[in-house]
């Protein structure tokens, strides 16, 4: 994968230093709209794993970071951890047909108990071998199903564009507005940039492969322009914050209570105390596929040009609809009312002889079979059969967290309190004080769309419901 290039042709501004408009194959539009299926999680992770530590996205890097630094014992289950670590897309399968596929999450697998088969109440599934059956047993033996038992739908044939509505080359420009080649495009895409001729352009030819899709990708986040960002190595530019969500214009989802402490000089969040239901909404963030991040960012400069590539006519359309996210990401009291994949029930169909080492499940059995065996989904961050009070979720249930303004998430009961009120350098204790707030679905999406650009998320995020004086301006470091 990492040796695939695409040639792509760039129409240049050398007096701009800018990229007018750029030619490129079908496989590499794919490519440019599979990077809007990617979890949130899944990007922080490659632009770490490669060093490309500049695209650090805000502070949003800290709530994957903290997923790492926190240990097993607190989450609920040790599958709670991997899958925020390295969350699953629902268009995984799809993007395995691509030329080039930069995402490197391990394939979906599916794992039963070891007496699946001898034992009655040994009938469900997991997508983790770290998941134990109801009989105590840890879930290791692994089933296959195939892509299209997957999916649900026939995924059609190589020759076909996986993201792509037409056979095509294409004219993208430097925003990402991507249009289906012609001559005509061309001449009004320069008509509307104002090059009457083009004397004052130059032609060059480049091979794009792993690295540079890759920091394409990272700087969606730094630039209105990230063709020019990324090939000419423009300068970065300056972000205004975005204006907060109102509250009637979002609906839905739970409310979570959370107590803030504030700086009295420069009402500045120090840090927020909240229970497992706010972290658990906080981590759930990591799992949005970018196109869905950004329709809950809309109107915001933050992710334009994304925008622009989820607008595209070009892209097709059951590439983008529905938003949805794998079934076991769902927690119980989240803020963001994203729906969950429907579960699947898969059927073993039983035949004369032993039982394969791996054998297939399928959605649906056909033809005559001597018996059905069938296993539904379990729930993979519940550890026993007993419902927990608290309800269920990714970190332990019962347990106090500390949010940084920055969003580096520590449980309380693995951490010093006392050190974390000294980090603060508080001189004073008068000038800090304690605040009651309900965060509802308004106040993340402001958290979530200012965490891309500030160090100071809940600061900025929470503007809207206590008293402050923001900085309007900041730029990106």
């Amino acid at each position: 994968m990492e040796e695939t290039k695409f040639s792509l042709r760039l129409l240049v501004d050398e007096k701009k230093n800018k990229v007018v408009l750029a030619e490129a194959c079908r496989d590499f539009v794919d490519v440019l709209f599979s990077l809007l299926t990617l979890p949130m999680g899944t990007i922080v992770r490659l632009l770490e794993k490669h060093n490309l530590h500049q695209m650090r996205l805000g502070c949003f890097h800290n709530i994957y970071k903290s997923v790492s630094d926190m240990t097993i014992h607190d989450f609920e289950t040790e599958a709670c951890r991997t899958m925020l670590l390295y969350p699953k897309s629902t268009k995984e399968i799809h993007c395995r047909r691509l030329k080039l596929n930069i995402d490197d999450t391990e394939a979906t697998k599916f794992f039963i108990c070891p007496l699946h088969f001898s034992r009655e109440s040994c009938k469900k599934y997991s997508n983790f071998n770290t998941s134990r059956c109801s009989c105590g047993n840890l879930m290791t033996n692994q089933f296959q199903v195939s892509e299209e038992d997957q999916i649900g739908s026939p995924i059609g044939n190589n020759e076909d564009g996986v993201f792509v509505s037409c056979r095509s080359s294409y004219i993208i420009t430097d925003n990402l507005r991507v249009t289906q080649n012609s001559l005509g495009v061309i001449a009004n895409e320069l008509n509307v940039l104002g090059y009457a001729d083009c004397n004052d352009l130059q032609e060059f030819l480049l091979d794009v492969g792993y690295k540079e899709v890759l920091a394409l990708l990272g700087n969606f986040f730094a630039s209105e322009f990230p063709l020019s960002l990324t090939f000419l190595s423009k300068h970065l530019l300056k972000w205004s914050l975005p204006h907060a969500v109102k509250d009637e214009c979002v609906k839905g989802g739970h409310e979570c209570n959370v107590k803030i402490f504030v700086r009295k000089f420069d009402r500045k969040i120090l840090y927020a105390e909240c229970s497992q239901d706010f972290i658990d909404s906080l981590l759930g963030l990591l799992v949005l596929p970018l196109d869905l991040a950004w329709s809950l960012t809309n109107n915001s400069p933050v992710l334009g040009c994304v925008g622009n590539l989820c607008r595209s006519e070009c892209r097709e359309a059951s590439a983008s609809t529905p938003w949805e996210i794998p079934y076991y990401y769902t927690c119980s009291k989240q803020i963001l009312d994203i729906p969950p994949q429907p579960t699947v029930e898969y059927s073993y169909p039983c035949s004369l002889g032993p039982v394969p080492p791996v054998p297939s499940f399928v959605r649906h059995v056909q033809g005559p079979v001597i018996r059905i065996i069938r296993v539904i989904p379990m729930d993979p961050k519940v550890e026993s059969e007993t419902p927990s009070k608290y309800g269920f979720g990714f970190v332990k249930r019962g347990v106090r967290f500390i949010v940084s303004d920055d969003l580096v998430i520590t449980p309380m009961s693995s951490s010093s309190t006392i050190g974390l009120f000294m980090k603060s350098k508080i001189n004073n204790m008068s000038d800090f004080e304690e605040q009651e707030i309900n965060i509802s679905k308004a106040e993340l999406i402001n958290i979530l769309r200012v965490s891309l650009i500030s160090r100071s998320a809940l600061t900025n995020g929470l503007s809207s419901i206590f008293e402050k004086d923001p900085k309007q301006d900041l730029a990106i470091v």
